[in-house]
């Protein structure tokens, strides 16, 4: 497995075609009441196909800093952040595994080379609106993320469901500097 950044001569617009972000999700996580709660929610979290032809045009647009985990030719993992950052904050946009890649350390590694990207650019902070489910709050605390004190409004507004997290660059996680 090799993490490189995306670029036009490792990654095309159908390089997600093959891709399974299918995450099936039991267990979601609601702020109610200024208290974060865990409760049954069953729906299944995927793209259609034209979706996955939409990210990959953003990833490859120039507006990110991404990097793909490529298990030689194929797309096993990537991670997408804005380039500009939000006062002191790097915005983490986007890091997904696909399904059969899942649970052998892929999603760290992708994590932990958005947190090197976001010191070097001279962030202290990356920002995630992450999705509720159960099993990505569980990873991005494990990681060492924690709930945003500041809310991006922008981000807030987009997916008013999702949690807001930020994770310190300098210490604060798992990675080590």
């Amino acid at each position: 497995m090799t993490i490189a950044p995306i670029t036009p001569e490792n990654f095309r617009e159908d390089s997600l075609d093959s891709f399974v972000r299918t995450q099936e999700v039991t267990e979601v996580y609601r702020l109610r009441d200024g208290v974060c709660r865990l409760e049954a929610c069953r729906f299944t979290d995927d793209w259609f196909p034209a979706r996955k032809r939409e990210k990959a045009k953003a990833l490859l647009s120039g507006r990110y800093a991404a990097w793909g985990a490529f298990d030689g030719e194929r797309l096993a993992g990537f991670v997408a952040l804005e380039k500009e950052l939000d006062e002191n904050r790097m915005i983490l946009d986007s890091m997904h595994v696909s399904r059969e890649y899942r649970r052998q350390g892929l999603g760290r590694a992708l994590f932990c080379r958005a947190v090197d990207e976001a010191r070097a650019r001279g962030a202290k902070q990356l920002y995630i609106s992450a999705c509720i489910s159960k099993e990505t709050i569980a990873f991005y605390r494990a990681m060492g993320c924690i709930p945003a004190d500041r809310f991006i409004r922008r981000l807030a507004e987009e997916e008013p469901c999702d949690l807001q997290l930020v994770c310190d660059v300098n210490g604060g996680t798992s990675c080590k500097a």
